[in-house]
């Protein structure tokens, strides 16, 4: 069974820190450095978490993160990437041989009639990219045959700012199965590191208090269209 590994492997030791005393650079009076975090550090902890429910998210702009992720499919990966504030290193199939490649399964389909057959066309897909590499065409070229389901792994960047909109539109219960996994396994790392930053964080309706998908919405809080007619 194919499952997503999630290591956070770089980020600022002080986490925490950093956006409390690019908070106090905008908020207090202070002139220099050990004035700012001066400051920063006598801040209590639920100073950080209010600014950043207000949406003050520029403070969080100077966190970065670098996470590790293997074992996800190309067809959630298609989804990550999409983030564009980020950074991203991803395995490629031009160069790396995909003879052995690794598949994801849909629980969907695992309980399903269609599972032996899934099986069979991804066992097709793998022998037919080895015939054509054998037979002389290039990896490039071969891989075309290879499944969206193709497991991958990445390097991601993000800072702080872009994972707050990363987590809340992907932690949604209407969000795809795959990347929803991603990105529950990657709050959790860094609520690790920054447990402030990252305290309240969930879907957009419960950061932001409102669901923004108005006709798509799963009807479990008011969506912002109803909002804005309630106040006509």
């Amino acid at each position: 069974m194919i499952s997503i590994q999630v290591k956070l492997i770089s980020y600022p030791k002080e986490t925490d820190l950093i956006a409390k005393m690019a908070a106090a650079i905008c908020y207090s009076g202070g002139h220099d450095y050990e004035e700012i975090r001066k400051d920063a550090e006598s801040k209590p902890a639920e100073y950080l978490s209010t600014i950043v429910k207000n949406g003050h998210l520029s403070i969080l702009e100077h966190n970065v993160y670098v996470f590790y992720i293997s074992g996800l499919s190309r067809v959630a990966s298609h989804q990550l990437v999409r983030k564009r504030i980020a950074s991203y290193s991803q395995q490629s199939q031009r160069y790396v041989d995909a003879k052995n490649f690794r598949a994801v399964i849909p629980d969907t389909i695992k309980e399903s009639q269609f599972l032996e057959l899934y099986n069979k066309k991804l066992e097709d897909c793998s022998n037919l990219y080895q015939q054509m590499v054998d037979g002389g065409i290039p990896k490039e070229d071969a891989r075309f045959i290879l499944p969206g389901a193709t497991t991958t792994q990445l390097m991601v960047s993000m800072n702080a700012h872009a994972l707050v909109d990363f987590f809340v539109q992907r932690l949604c219960v209407r969000s795809q199965w795959e990347i929803r996994q991603l990105a529950v396994a990657m709050l959790e790392e860094a609520q690790k590191v920054s447990p402030l930053i990252f305290k309240d964080l969930g879907a957009y309706c419960d950061f932001y208090g409102y669901c923004p998908e108005n006709d798509k919405s799963c009807g479990r809080i008011k969506t912002l269209k109803e909002l804005l007619n309630n106040d006509k």
